[in-house]
């Protein structure tokens, strides 16, 4: 009996468009960028300033980008959720619900 609804199970989900989670490959979006280290010796501080403000020009740039990473990886989850609750409604309003028996 078990075999027979995990099979429904997936069948079902299928169906309504659900696919399992461990499915899913894993994916790292929207790695951060790592912020320049300003804990030198205030000698190399002096020495490689222009440097090291390039290299904070850079994180800038590279903070934006990750910044809006965020943003449209924030979207994609909101829409991905929205599409879960409407297979879940679907699924609730199309499987009866069984009865317990006394």
């Amino acid at each position: 009996m078990g075999v027979l609804r995990v099979a429904y199970a997936v069948a079902t989900s299928t169906l309504l468009g659900v696919a399992p989670t461990s499915a899913q490959p894993e994916v790292i979006r929207c790695l951060p960028p790592e912020a320049p280290s300003t804990e030198l010796p205030v000698d190399v501080l002096t020495e490689y300033r222009a440097e090291i403000a390039a290299e904070f020009e850079t994180y800038f740039s590279s903070i934006t980008e990750h910044i809006a990473c965020l943003d449209e990886e924030r979207a994609r989850v909101m829409d991905e959720a929205r599409a879960a609750t409407k297979a879940y409604t679907r699924l609730i309003n199309t499987i009866p619900v069984r009865k317990d028996l006394p």
